[in-house]
C-alpha cells in the first residue's frame, strides 16, 4: 500500500492529510489561534472536589477549568496501564473507573497545586481532561516519571523483537520513572534507543525547574506543532513520502528528522507548485465531502451520517440500485460497500464516541456475519481504538470509536443561523401564521393606527401571494391596515412588526 503525508501550511493554519492508495484517510487541522492543548503540562490549583463523580476541577489558567478523574490521579502503588493509544503523551483510558482508586477527596483538596497534562483536548462544551500521569513523547520511547515499570507498545506483534526490546528497557531503565518502548523502536538499537531517553530525562528536569518557579494556572511545557508531532508519532515505515508546500516548515521537519528519526530524512520533499498541494492530491474535495450529510456509494446507494454531542447515527440506503435479483442480495451488496465508506468516514471526519449503523435488513445470519468479518477487517487499519458489538434485536450494529480530538465537522463548521443546527428551518406558510399571532397579540397589546411588516423578500412574496386573503381577513378582525415592506438584510423567516 501507497502511503504519504501532506503538509500545508500557512501562517494562520496547518493541515495534514494522510493519503491511503491515493485517497485522503486523515485529516488533522491546527490554528494557530486554536492551538490543540493535548500533551501541554500546566502547574494546575484544584478548583473544586466532587467525590459524588470522583473527580475534580482544575483551574489551568484557560477558559474552561481541566476535568480530572480520581482514576487519572498517580497514587503511589500504581502501575502503569497501557492501551492501544500508549504511545501518545498523556493519553488515558476512556474509562474513569478503571483502576481501584482511593475516594477523590483523600486525594486531593481544595487549592492545592498539581502538576498536570491534558490527555484529551477540550470537545464540545467540555472542557480538556487531564491526567498527573505525565508522559513525554520522544521518537522511540515515552518517558513517565511518576511511574516504576517498563512497558511496550500492544502493536508491536513479534515475540522475539518484544522480549530484544523490553530487554534494552530493562539496561536502561532510568533510577526514577518508567518507559514505554513504542512500535517505531522496532528494529532499533540499545545505543538509539538510550539516546532518546537521556533527552526526555533533561527535557523533564527542565520541565521540573520550570514548575517550581512558575505560578499557580500556567502553562510550564508546550507540545511540538503539528507537523513535528505527526512526523513524530506517526511516520512509520509504511510513510513513504512526505510532502511540504512551506519552505520555513520543510527546513524546521529536516532538521528535527536529522537529529531525531535520520531514516525519514531523505523521504521528506518540499513542493514548489504554485496549485495548492491539496488541491493536487483532491485532498480539499476530501473535506468538502465529509462535511455533508449524505454520502454517495459508486452502486448508487448512498448513507447518512448525522452526529450528535455523544452519537454517531449513520443509515445505509440502496437508493437507485437495484441490480441485483432479490432484495437480500441487494442488501447485502449495498451494506459491503457501504462498510468500506463508513469505515473511511469515521477517520476522515474523526468520529468518536458511540456509533449505530443501520444497515439494509438483512435476514440470513450468514450474511450478517459476513458484513461484521468485513467491518472488523476494515477497521484495522484505524489507529483509534474501536469496539463493535454484534446485531442488535433491532437489526442495528453498535460500534465505539475513541474520541481524541474533536471531530473534522466540529473544527469547520459552526450551526446555521437559520436552523440553529437542527438542517431545517420553519416553512413559509409556519412563518406567516406565526406573523398573523404575532400581528394580532401586538395590536391588542398597544394602540395605533396601523401596522407595517418587515420581513424577508420570500415571506412578503408569501403575502401577497397565496396568503393575501388571509392578510385582508386579518385587517377586518383588527380594523387596523397592515403595510408590508421587503428587506433582503432580514435573514430567510425571520420578520418584524412595526406598530405606526
Amino acid at each position: 500500500m501507497s502511503v504519504e503525508l501532506l503538509v500545508n501550511v500557512t501562517p494562520f493554519e496547518t493541515r495534514v492529510a494522510r493519503v491511503e492508495n491515493g485517497q485522503a484517510e486523515e485529516i488533522y487541522i491546527e490554528r494557530e489561534r486554536e492551538r490543540g492543548l493535548k500533551g501541554n503540562i500546566y502547574k494546575g490549583r484544584v478548583q473544586r472536589v466532587l467525590p459524588g463523580i470522583q473527580a475534580a476541577f482544575v483551574d489551568i489558567g484557560l477558559a474552561k477549568a481541566g476535568f480530572l478523574y480520581a482514576g487519572d490521579i498517580v497514587t503511589g502503588g500504581d502501575e502503569l496501564i497501557i492501551d492501544q493509544e500508549d504511545e501518545q503523551p498523556g493519553a488515558t483510558d476512556e474509562s474513569p473507573g478503571r483502576r481501584n482508586t482511593p475516594p477523590i477527596s483523600s486525594l486531593l483538596r481544595e487549592g492545592q497545586e498539581i502538576i498536570v497534562q491534558v490527555s484529551r483536548d477540550p470537545i464540545a462544551s467540555k472542557g480538556p481532561r487531564l491526567t498527573t500521569q505525565i508522559g513525554l513523547a520522544g521518537r522511540y520511547l515515552v518517558y513517565m516519571p511518576e511511574l516504576d515499570h517498563v512497558g511496550i507498545a500492544r502493536r508491536l506483534e513479534d515475540p522475539k523483537e518484544r522480549q530484544r526490546l523490553l530487554a534494552i528497557g530493562e539496561s536502561i531503565r532510568p533510577e526514577r520513572g518508567s518507559i514505554i518502548i513504542r512500535t517505531v523502536a522496532e528494529g532499533h538499537s540499545e545505543a538509539e534507543l538510550r539516546q532518546d531517553l537521556d533527552f526526555l530525562l533533561r527535557l523533564w528536569e527542565d520541565i521540573e525547574q520550570r514548575a517550581r518557579h512558575a505560578a499557580p494556572a500556567s502553562l510550564i511545557h508546550k507540545e511540538l506543532i503539528l507537523y513535528l508531532r505527526i512526523m513524530r508519532d506517526y511516520v512509520d515505515d509504511e510513510v513513504e513520502k512526505i510532502h511540504v508546500d512551506s519552505r520555513e516548515a520543510y527546513q524546521g521537519m529536516k532538521k528535527f528528522a536529522e537529529k531525531f528519526m535520520p531514516e525519514v530524512a531523505d523521504r521528506l520533499y518540499y513542493y514548489p507548485g504554485n496549485r495548492p498541494i491539496f488541491d493536487v492530491y483532491g485532498v480539499e474535495d476530501a473535506i468538502n465531502r465529509a462535511l455533508l450529510r449524505r454520502v454517495p456509494l459508486k452502486s448508487g446507494g448512498y448513507i447518512i451520517i448525522d452526529q450528535t454531542e455523544a452519537l454517531i447515527a449513520i443509515d445505509v440506503n440502496s437508493g437507485a440500485f437495484v441490480g441485483s435479483r432479490n432484495l437480500e442480495e441487494t442488501g447485502f451488496k449495498t451494506n459491503l460497500e457501504a462498510v468500506h465508506e463508513i469505515v473511511h468516514q469515521l477517520r476522515l471526519r474523526n468520529l468518536g464516541g458511540i456509533i449505530v449503523v443501520d444497515f439494509i435488513d438483512m435476514h440470513e445470519e450468514e450474511n450478517r456475519q459476513r458484513l461484521l468479518e468485513v467491518l472488523e477487517e476494515a477497521l484495522e487499519r484505524d489507529k483509534a481504538k474501536t469496539h463493535i458489538v454484534q446485531f442488535s434485536s433491532l437489526g442495528l450494529v453498535e460500534m465505539t470509536r475513541k474520541r481524541t480530538r474533536e471531530s473534522l465537522g466540529r473544527v469547520l463548521l459552526e450551526d446555521c443561523p437559520c436552523c440553529h443546527g437542527t438542517g431545517q428551518t420553519k416553512s413559509l406558510t409556519t412563518v406567516c401564521y406565526q406573523l398573523f399571532r404575532d400581528i394580532v397579540a401586538e395590536a391588542r397589546a398597544f394602540p395605533c393606527e396601523k401596522l407595517m411588516v418587515i420581513a424577508h423578500a420570500d415571506i412578503i412574496d408569501r403575502l401577497l401571494g397565496e396568503e393575501s386573503e388571509n392578510v385582508a381577513k386579518v385587517e377586518q378582525f383588527l380594523g387596523k391596515q397592515i403595510t408590508l415592506k421587503s428587506d433582503e438584510a432580514f435573514q430567510p423567516g425571520k420578520y418584524e412588526v412595526v406598530l405606526l
